[in-house]
């Protein structure tokens, strides 16, 4: 009797063990879903931006930002095709959610455009303001020098005159304001002075300070005297004494 009871004891326990075995089971594939692959998020950053830059994307400003296999995208983009299409490239095994927060701009390469317009403009201006630094330092070393001396560096003068000349023969608001400039480095009222010329569709304005009213109006007279001049703001202001 004793006998029987004991193997009924066992068998009951290694009923409890098995169910707990199997009751167990299901709840640890619940915690490690199958089939996934956890991958660092410095490696999918890099991978989605590397798929940017061989794409048709490559031109544009798209930020990448990966936290625990969320992929964060900001930046901007000409249309909703190319958003889409930055989305799509972002969807790589180890990404759980992609939020596309790019925006988009029609105008986006224009804005390039215009930005690297102003840097060619700006470059210009310097050359500008170079070449007729030049002439007067010529201009100066010609009133100094005497005889043959004085001759050879007068052609050169007038070799760097023709320079400037040719720099403007375009009709452009850049070759305007050489002009100006020029026009002003030989006129002895305006020595010594920083006038600042600005042209925008061919009309100039002037601005800076000079040393008498005399030397304001003769920039006017020469600014509008200048080839492809349509208008003058003459905004100088005179020094007081």
């Amino acid at each position: 009797m004793a006998l029987l009871k004991g193997v009924l004891a066992t068998g009951f326990v290694s009923l409890v063990l098995v169910a707990g075995v199997a009751d167990a089971t299901p709840m640890a594939r619940q915690a490690a879903p199958s089939g996934t692959v956890r991958v660092d998020d410095g490696t999918l950053q890099s991978q989605i931006a590397s798929s940017m830059k061989k794409s048709s994307l490559a031109a544009r400003d798209i930020d990448v930002d990966v936290k625990q296999g969320v992929v964060t995208l900001t930046g901007k983009v000409r249309n909703e095709t190319e958003k889409a299409h930055a989305g799509q490239l972002s969807k790589v095994s180890g990404v759980t959610t992609v939020n596309n927060r790019i925006e988009v701009d029609p105008k986006i390469d224009q804005s390039k455009i215009d930005a690297a317009g102003d840097k060619t403009k700006t470059g210009a201006t310097k050359a500008v303001d170079a070449t007729v630094k030049a002439a007067k330092k010529t201009e100066t070393a010609v009133q100094k020098g005497v005889g043959k001396a004085e001759q050879g560096v007068g052609k050169a003068a007038d070799k760097t005159s023709e320079a400037v000349g040719k720099v403007g023969d375009k009709a452009s608001d850049t070759s305007v304001t050489t002009r100006v400039k020029a026009g002003f480095s030989s006129e002895k009222l305006l020595q010594d002075t920083a006038i600042d010329v600005d042209t925008t569709n061919s009309v100039v304005t002037l601005r800076g300070t000079v040393a008498s009213n005399a030397a304001k109006t003769r920039a006017g007279e020469i600014a509008r005297g200048t080839d492809g001049v349509t208008r003058v703001v003459n905004q100088l202001v005179v020094r007081e004494p």
